[in-house]
């Protein structure tokens, strides 16, 4: 069975699907895969990146313009995320991965039924809807009410905790906590900024793309609480300086409200840190009875909850084990073995 894979988020590589796409594409072309040929499509600049066991088709300047294209020979369509642009013809059973749905809970209601009618109109079109956890999947039959039944198939967590990083030259020789990612309003980053207030023997560091209307207010308020020696906030991060903080924090906090997944939970674990999330949407689901929640974000509850966390975590060497274990089942080797069952059973269907 040919079988295309749509790689085109490649071009923004440093955002989320970006590096999903990359990771999903290295573990399906590190490994041959009797009956399938992959097809990778592409941006320019990645095509013959994943070596010689796929092939690869870049999109031409009119088949942007047009949103259409047409490969020959493909069965099977798979677009990993939900930002779709380029649609199989009607007649190729379709896959479509979507992560989220996190505006329903974040728009006013007329964006909402307007966004869900676009994305329903593409949904409609698919043989199967993957969700990347049991929460998107309750939205998606919630607001959409697909059938079939929506699969849920985790994303694997890329990260090399093995790996030795050296110190960033942002950071001091203090302790900190660490939040990481991109500055939106779902991170609830200024919850944090609340705490600090009422934490003075504390540094916090809070990394990711603050160039954002939210990431803006919240570098304001920063200023304002005259915070700035205490709140560090690097922007976008290398890869040696992620792995560094991880490393090196007390304890990943995430507050947030809204997520798809919650990458840097995974990541935190991997490195067998304590994690001080939100009990909100889908995080429960991936901190398990491994990580610590939040109940409540007024910032003496908060700073209540990090203090009892951190010390129960310390009378508890063993949760560091039984967080790496934890975190160790979310692989990208087992999310493609995955689609791969996947394929085979679209591929036997009529």
């Amino acid at each position: 069975m040919r079988v295309l894979i749509d790689l085109m988020k490649l071009k923004r590589l440093k955002t989320g699907l970006g590096q999903v796409c990359l990771a999903y594409a290295r573990e399906l072309s590190a490994t041959l895969h009797p009956g399938f040929h992959f097809t990778f499509l592409v941006p320019p600049a990645f095509k013959g990146h994943f070596g010689p066991n796929v092939n690869y088709i870049t999109p031409s300047w009119l088949q942007y313009i047009f949103c259409r294209i047409r490969p020959k020979g493909i069965q099977l369509w798979h677009t990993p995320y939900q930002d779709i642009y380029f649609t199989p013809p009607r007649h190729i059973p379709w896959i479509c991965t979507v992560h989220d749905l996190n505006f329903t809970h974040e728009k006013s209601p007329q964006k909402v039924k307007w966004r869900l009618a676009h994305f329903a109109r593409y949904l409609k079109r698919c043989t199967q809807v993957v969700a990347i956890s049991d929460y998107t999947k309750q939205d998606i039959e919630r607001y959409l009410a697909f059938q079939p039944p929506v699969k849920v198939i985790y994303n694997g967590v890329s990260i090399d905790a093995g790996k030795q990083a050296s110190k960033p030259s942002f950071m001091n020789d203090k302790p900190f906590l660490l939040a990481i990612g991109v500055f939106k309003h779902n991170k609830n980053y200024i919850s944090l900024v609340e705490l600090m207030r009422h934490y003075p023997d504390k540094q916090l560091v809070i990394a990711g793309d603050y160039h954002t209307p939210y990431g803006q207010k919240v570098l304001k308020l920063i200023h304002r609480y005259g915070l700035r020696d205490r709140i560090i906030t690097p922007g976008i991060i290398s890869n040696n300086d992620r792995l560094w903080l991880y490393m090196h924090c007390d304890a990943l906090l995430f507050p947030s409200t809204n997520e798809g997944m919650g990458l840097p939970l995974i990541e935190a674990m991997h490195f067998g840190k304590p994690v001080i999330a939100s009990d909100m949407s889908c995080i429960p689901e991936f901190g398990g009875n491994c990580a610590y929640y939040f109940t409540s974000f007024a910032p003496q509850a908060m700073q209540q909850t990090i203090e009892e966390s951190l010390a129960h975590f310390r009378q508890h060497p063993e949760r560091r084990t039984a967080m790496q274990h934890h975190a160790a089942q979310f692989s990208w080797k087992k999310n493609a073995e995955q689609y791969i069952r996947l394929f085979e059973r679209l591929a036997q269907t009529p």
